[in-house]
C-alpha cells in the first residue's frame, strides 16, 4: 500500500507541475513575442523537469496499485478499446450477470461461475445447475460498445431426473452511452442483445427460442456511494416458443477504501406472457426462456449480497450470494452463488 500511495502522490505532483507550466504558457501568450521568449527562458531555468506521464487512474481505491496496465493511446477511432473514461471508481454489478448490463463502456473479459439451486418443492423438485462462462466487451468508440454476454457450459441436475451437461445459448449485441455527465458523475446507456436458439443444447434446457432483449442502464455516483439501475425486456421472436419477460435490477456499492466495495443488489423478473413449449408453471428465470404455458402474471424477486475487490484498474474479483424474496417454491430460484473475475482495458 505504501508503494501505491507513493505512486499516487507522484502523479499528483506531476499534475500540479503540468498545471503550473500550463498557466505560465497561457499568461505568456498575451504578451509580446519578446516577452514570451524571455519568460519562457526564465521559467525553463527555474522550473524542474516535468515528471514522466503515468497511466495512473484517479478516483476510487485499489488493493494493490492504481497504475493501469494499458496506456490510453489512440488506436484507430477515438475511444477504441479505452471506451468511456472517468468512471473507473464505479464497481460493476455482480448478480443477474446475464442481463444486468453495466452502463459503463469499456473493453474486457469477465469470467463467470454460477452455482444455482432449485427449491425442493418447486416443479423441478430440487437439484442444481453449475455454469461456467466468459463475457466479452469491446469499446468501438468512446460511447459505442459491442457486448457478448451469454455463452458458456452448464452441468444440470434436477430432482425430476434431468441430469446432463451441455452448451448454453449465445447472445450478443451493442450498447451506446447516450447520456454522459462527468461533473454529476452520471451515465446512461441503451442497447440490445440477440440470443440465438440454435446455439444452445436442449438437454440443459437451452436452445428453445430466439430472443431480443433491449435494455436501458444508468449509473450515478454520490462520492463513495455508487448506484446503478437496469430494465430489460426479453422478447421472444416466436410467442409459442418463449415467454415475454420483463426484468429490472438495482445495485448499490460503497468504496470502503483499499479496493473493497460491499455490494447489495435487488433483481425483479415478471412473466408477461405464456408460451406453448413446455407444460410448466415455472419459468426459466434468467438462465433460460422455457416458453412455459402457465407463468403469465407471476413475479420473482431476489437479492444479492456480496462485494467486489478491485486489485488494480484492470483487475477485480466479485462474489455474491442470492436468495429469493418471493416464494422460492413457485419458481426455480432456490438460491445462488455468483463469482466473477474481470480483466478490463
Amino acid at each position: 500500500m505504501k508503494n501505491a500511495k507513493f505512486c499516487l502522490g507522484m502523479t499528483l505532483v506531476a499534475a500540479a507541475q503540468a498545471t503550473a507550466i500550463g498557466s505560465i504558457l497561457e499568461s505568456g501568450i498575451v504578451n509580446s513575442p519578446a516577452e514570451v521568449s524571455i519568460a519562457a527562458s526564465a521559467d525553463d531555468a527555474k522550473a524542474p523537469a516535468a515528471a514522466p506521464a503515468t497511466a495512473s487512474v484517479s478516483g476510487g481505491s485499489y488493493m494493490c496499485s492504481s497504475d493501469s496496465m494499458t496506456a490510453d493511446k489512440t488506436v484507430g477511432s477515438s475511444g477504441f478499446l479505452s471506451g468511456l473514461r472517468g468512471f473507473e471508481h464505479f464497481s460493476n454489478p455482480i448478480g443477474n450477470s446475464l442481463y444486468f448490463e453495466t452502463p459503463l463502456n469499456n473493453t474486457g473479459l469477465r469470467f463467470l461461475y454460477l452455482h444455482h439451486e432449485f427449491a425442493d418443492k418447486s416443479q423441478l423438485q430440487g437439484g442444481q445447475v453449475n455454469i461456467v462462462a466468459m463475457q466479452a466487451r469491446l469499446a468501438i468508440t468512446e460511447r459505442l460498445g459491442f457486448i457478448a454476454t451469454k455463452d458458456g457450459y452448464s452441468w444440470l441436475d434436477t430432482g425430476i431426473g434431468v441430469k446432463d451437461d451441455g452448451w448454453n445459448d449465445i447472445a450478443a449485441g451493442l450498447k451506446y452511452a447516450f447520456y454522459v455527465d462527468k461533473e454529476k458523475d452520471m451515465v446512461a446507456t441503451a442497447g440490445f442483445r440477440y440470443m440465438l436458439h440454435m446455439s444452445g443444447e436442449a438437454k440443459v434446457l437451452q436452445g428453445g427460442v430466439d430472443e431480443l432483449s433491449p435494455f436501458i442502464s444508468a449509473a450515478k455516483g454520490y462520492d463513495k456511494l455508487h448506484v446503478m439501475a437496469n430494465i430489460t425486456d426479453r422478447i421472444p421472436m416466436d410467442d409459442n416458443d418463449g415467454n415475454n419477460v420483463l426484468q429490472w435490477d438495482l445495485h448499490a456499492d460503497y468504496d470502503l477504501g483499499h479496493g473493497i466495495f460491499p455490494t447489495l443488489e435487488i433483481h425483479g423478473l415478471h412473466y408477461l406472457s405464456d408460451g406453448k413449449a413446455l407444460p410448466l408453471s415455472v419459468g426459466g428465470l434468467d438462465y433460460s426462456n422455457f416458453g412455459s404455458n402457465d407463468v403469465s402474471g407471476s413475479t420473482v424477486i431476489w437479492f444479492d449480497a456480496g462485494a467486489r475487490f478491485k486489485f488494480t484498474p484492470n483487475t477485480s474479483l466479485g462474489g455474491a450470494f442470492g436468495y429469493p424474496l418471493t416464494n422460492r417454491n413457485e419458481d426455480i430460484m432456490g438460491g445462488r452463488l455468483t463469482v466473477d473475475f474481470e480483466l478490463t482495458w
